[in-house]
């Protein structure tokens, strides 16, 4: 078979109810070139049927893997992995795609000469609300050149983007994967792809994005508490590798961010000490930090 230009990639967790609406905007591209990759997080709910029921659809062209609840960047891995085209596309289990969204990316992407693509990670653009409303705000200038910590540090950008990356760099910069966690910030790895290469921009709305009430997104202190070694890993990169980005204020706020996880995850003082570059840094962020790990504590052990 031809390698397709785009992966279709699909998260699900227990997320019957709304998988159905998403696999139909999927089949209402216009763009046809793509395969289509399932990733069941462990689901409970019908979810394996619904999917038998769809394949037939796709000619073949959806794949389904299945494992037990790890969280997406775990399936984002797996994704990344055994994906069989140049390009993926994630596509939440509750969002939309709109029906020229591989189309527009498609255009955007062959419009780079072939000659320089290999110096960019893909095309990224804009996501909307059901209610048609824009999330966040719009890139600089439509088709620009540039990278995550670039547009979103020096130009502000904010808001739900989605892209399609180049599969071959996924594979290169996974997410990281501590034991007995399910999550892990989706831009640990924007932020290490940003120093390698470029993105394209566009003002193009490719999804429409919605956030329920037992979402990741609407439950972000609860999976803070519960996931204190990503966070240690992703506010450790912050201070490694991401500092020239940052103002003074942004980098005290890592440091602080870096000892109050570092601290719930079981990386005491001395390791800490021993890792961090700027020690004074360190300590300045020291008192913030502890005072943060404690009220934590208490929020974890009032749970219990």
């Amino acid at each position: 078979m031809t390698r397709p230009l785009f992966s279709i990639f699909i998260p699900t967790y227990n997320r019957a109810d709304t998988l159905a609406s998403a696999l139909g905007s999927v089949a209402s591209q216009q763009f046809k070139d793509f395969e289509l990759i399932i990733v069941d997080d462990g689901s409970e709910d019908g979810t394996a049927e619904l999917i038998d029921r769809w394949s037939q659809g796709f000619d073949g062209r959806l794949r389904l893997f299945r494992q037990h609840n790890q969280g997406k960047h775990v399936a984002y891995n797996l994704a990344a992995r055994e994906a069989e085209g140049e390009l993926l596309v994630l596509l939440d289990s509750d969002d939309l795609l709109l029906p020229d969204a591989l189309g527009a990316l498609e255009r955007c992407w062959h419009a780079i000469p072939a000659s320089e693509r290999a110096q960019y990670a893909g095309v990224e653009g804009l996501c909307q609300e059901s209610s048609g409303k824009l999330h966040g705000t719009l890139f600089p200038e439509n088709g620009m050149d540039s990278d995550y910590l670039e547009i979103t540090r020096k130009h502000g950008v904010t808001g739900e983007k989605r892209h399609a990356v180049r599969v071959d760099l996924l594979r290169r910069f996974p997410y990281p994967v501590v034991a007995g966690e399910r999550h892990i910030r989706p831009s640990f790895v924007w932020k290490q792809i940003a120093h390698h290469y470029r993105f394209r921009y566009i003002n193009t709305v490719l999804q429409t994005v919605d956030f329920r009430a037992d979402g990741l997104t609407r439950n972000a202190s609860l999976r803070r508490l519960r996931n204190p070694g990503g966070l240690y890993l992703y506010w450790r990169d912050d201070l490694l590798h991401h500092q020239r980005y940052q103002n003074r204020r942004q980098q005290h706020y890592s440091a602080v961010q870096y000892i109050r996880y570092g601290l719930l995850s079981g990386h005491g003082f001395r390791p800490q000490w021993k890792e961090i570059p700027d020690k004074l840094q360190w300590l300045l962020a020291l008192p913030k930090g502890v005072g943060n790990y404690l009220v934590d504590r208490l929020k974890q052990l009032s749970r219990l």
